[in-house]
C-alpha cells in the first residue's frame, strides 16, 4: 500500500484545483500546485491566503497552522516537479483527450507507485485511465464545490484499480 506524503494537484490555478490544493495542504501533505499559468497560480495563492486568514479570524485554526499549510503549498509550472509525488489529482477542464494526454505524460515522469486520480464529474474514469499506462493505479476522486469547505469526497475505483492503490 502506498503511503501518501506528497500530493500534486494539476489545474491548481482554477477554482476546483485550488480548493483541492487547500484541502491537501490543510491535511498536512506537501502539496505541489501545478498549472501551466503562473498568473493563475499567483491568483489562487492569494485566494488561499485569504481562505486561511478567514479561518484564523473565525477561530477555526491557529495562525501557526495556517502558516504551516501555506508553507506546504508549492506552485509549479513544470510537470517534472511532480516526479516524486505519491498522489496526483487531476482537476483540469472536462476534455477526455486532454486528461488522457496529461496522465500519459505523468506516467513517464512519476514513480511507478504514484496513484493518479481524476476529479471529473462527467467523464468515464475507465476511459481516462486508458491513457495512463497504469490503469491499476487510477481512481476517480470527486470533490464537491467548494472543495475547501465541503467535507464530501467520492472515491471511484475502476475494475482495474488495484486494492494496493
Amino acid at each position: 500500500m502506498t503511503t501518501i506524503q506528497k500530493v500534486a494537484v494539476c489545474g491548481a490555478g482554477g477554482t476546483m484545483g485550488a480548493g483541492i490544493a487547500i484541502v491537501s495542504a490543510r491535511a498536512g501533505f506537501e502539496t505541489f500546485c501545478f498549472d501551466l499559468s503562473a498568473d493563475a497560480l499567483a491568483r489562487q495563492r492569494k485566494a488561499a491566503e485569504k481562505f486561511f486568514g478567514g479561518s484564523v479570524a473565525k477561530g477555526r485554526m491557529t495562525q501557526e497552522a495556517a502558516d504551516a499549510a501555506l508553507a506546504r503549498m508549492h506552485d509549479v509550472t513544470e510537470l517534472a516537479a511532480l516526479a516524486d509525488c505519491d498522489l496526483v489529482i487531476e482537476a483540469i477542464f472536462e476534455d477526455l483527450a486532454v486528461k488522457r494526454e496529461l496522465f500519459s505524460k505523468l506516467n513517464t515522469i512519476c514513480k511507478a507507485s504514484t496513484i493518479f486520480a481524476s476529479n471529473t464529474s462527467t467523464l468515464s474514469i475507465t476511459e481516462i485511465a486508458g491513457g495512463s499506462g497504469r490503469d491499476e493505479r487510477v481512481v476517480g476522486m470527486h470533490f464537491c464545490l467548494p472543495a475547501q469547505v465541503m467535507k464530501l469526497i467520492e472515491i471511484v475505483p475502476i475494475p482495474e484499480t488495484s486494492p494496493e492503490a
